[in-house]
């Protein structure tokens, strides 16, 4: 059972923003959705917080980690409404 040692985690670059690691980066999830989810919450309470407001361009890379190898897995292009 190779499959259930994989772990997910997302990394977020955000178009014209500087956005810290602890923010742009999360922990491990057992599914690639939940990865997403909580990198696209992290940005937006980061941006609410430092009073930036607008739709910003953002690109989540989600990364597969298994025993010895991480790779790259899905690579997603979209708008964060902050």
């Amino acid at each position: 059972m190779t499959g259930d040692s994989k772990k997910f985690y997302a990394i977020v670059k955000v178009d014209n923003v500087e956005v810290p690691d602890g923010v742009s980066k999360t922990g491990l999830h057992d599914h690639i959705s939940s990865a997403v989810d909580e990198v696209i919450n992290n940005v937006k309470a980061y941006l609410k917080d430092q009073g930036i407001m607008g739709k910003f361009n953002a690109h989540i890379e989600v990364f597969a980690k298994e025993e010895s190898v991480t790779r790259l897995i899905e690579s997603i292009k979209t708008k964060i409404k902050a």
